[in-house]
């Protein structure tokens, strides 16, 4: 999946001279935490709600609301945005976003094509494709197994599932952390009893790890 096919392309946007009363009414208005910054189409910055909140007077100062309010009205966008950009494009995956906003520590990575902004993706819009890709939300039951790595093993629990009448939604697995060359793999399919099919795989001599445990 790539950042083109879930990112936002009906952008509010700021320019440099925007007050930053303005950009804080914007992210209020429409419950956003960062608005990029344009010259024309081009992609020259990002305001966020921390670069605002930071560069405010402080809960301390003696400064009235109509005061503080003519201050922000008075400093603009391009005096406090963060110029040094963390970008996509259209075709980075998904994956890849994803690492680079684990990585930077954002929320958020304008998209871009050359210097134009196109888009921007969010940790919500990446959140809602794992969600998308694991089933939630699709009327199913979830059944997690250990799986050891070798090869044939997704073929097998598939063809125990199809044996039982039934279609795999979807099947994610990773490594196990605690247990070497094992796999974590969870499976949802379109039934809503999980019981008979963790009965069928453990007949298979597979660990079903469903319901979590601490180990002691």
């Amino acid at each position: 999946m790539f950042v083109g096919r879930r990112m936002t392309r009906n952008l509010i946007t700021v320019t440099p001279d925007t007050s930053i009363l303005k950009a804080k009414n914007l992210l209020k208005q429409y419950n956003i935490e960062q608005v990029p910054v344009v010259e024309g189409r081009t992609l020259v910055g990002i305001i966020t709600d921390r670069d605002i909140r930071e560069n405010s007077a402080s809960p301390a100062s003696t400064l009235s609301i109509h005061e503080l309010n003519y201050l922000l009205s008075e400093m603009k966008v391009g005096e406090i945005m963060t110029k040094r950009l963390y970008t996509v494009s259209p075709g980075t995956t998904i994956e890849d976003a994803v690492v680079l906003i684990n990585e930077k520590r954002v929320n958020a990575l304008p998209v871009v094509v050359g210097t134009e902004l196109v888009g921007i993706i969010t940790t919500c819009d990446m959140l809602n494709v794992l969600l998308e890709v694991m089933g939630v939300g699709t009327p199913s039951a979830r059944v997690e197994l250990t799986l050891s790595s070798s090869m044939g093993e997704i073929g097998k629990i598939a063809s125990i599932v199809n044996g039982m009448g039934l279609t795999i939604i979807s099947i994610v697995s990773s490594i196990s952390r605690d247990k070497e060359n094992r796999r974590t793999t969870v499976i949802r399919v379109n039934s809503d009893d999980s019981a008979e099919l963790c009965r069928k795989f453990e007949e298979a001599g597979y660990a079903v790890t469903t319901e979590y445990r601490v180990e002691k």
